[in-house]
């Protein structure tokens, strides 16, 4: 691995550098030499601060910057910001007997179109988040089920997205990073065609939505 390449992988590793670079933020030298041991490591042979200083100047952020470009037309066309409360997450272990369960919850709260609910399937787990009044109906269906986790005092936020949203390079990721920012954890993250949900504690619920409400006004 030659010298470009190395450092390549290196920033890749850390996309907050990637941007403080962007915003010309970071001293190259300090970043050099934090960078120093692992890019001697990749490349297999000593490499100079000042080679790398030379290296890390003459990079073209080319990801950042089609990025950049991209979001900053794109946040600003965003749509309403819908938040819900008293959440709670189960995760069930993944059976053949799963979906008729899920289904027969489905049909107990038929009646009822005001309340949250969504499933998400993995390899070999299920998680089902539920508004609280859905708890008993819930339970009773899933009555037989490995139930591994569970988690109450939880809240929804909703973001509608453009139909383009698919084609935004790093469009969760500019969520990721705020959210983070702000020292919110992310419970959970919903996302279909035109809709992005990130599940929050309730207690952080009111920073998050601030912080989704600031980054979408426009750049």
């Amino acid at each position: 691995m030659n010298l470009r390449e190395a450092l390549e992988e290196a920033l890749r590793k850390r996309p907050f550098l990637e941007e403080a670079l962007q915003e010309e933020l970071i001293n190259l030298s300090s970043l050099a030499r934090l960078l120093q041991p692992e890019i001697a490591a990749s490349t297999g042979k000593e490499v100079k601060e000042s080679a790398l200083v030379m290296a890390i100047r003459r990079r073209e952020p080319r990801l950042q910057l089609k990025m950049q470009h991209k979001l900053q037309q794109f946040i600003a066309s965003l749509g309403d910001i819908i938040v819900r409360s008293n959440l709670v997450t189960y995760t069930y272990v993944k059976t053949n007997a799963l979906p008729a369960k899920q289904a027969a919850f489905l049909e107990s709260i038929a009646e009822d179109n005001d309340g949250f609910h969504s499933f998400t399937g993995g390899m070999e787990e299920t998680t089902i988040i539920v508004s609280e009044k859905y708890q008993l109906y819930l339970e009773k269906a899933m009555q037989g089920e490995t139930l591994l986790s569970t988690e109450t005092e939880l809240s929804s936020i909703t973001l509608r997205l453009p139909s383009s949203s698919s084609e935004v390079i790093g469009l969760y990721y500019f969520f990721f990073k705020h959210i983070a920012s702000a020292g919110v954890p992310i419970k959970e993250i919903i996302s279909t065609t035109n809709e992005a949900t990130f599940i929050v504690h309730s207690a952080d619920v009111n920073s998050a939505f601030t912080t989704i409400n600031t980054i979408k006004r426009p750049v």
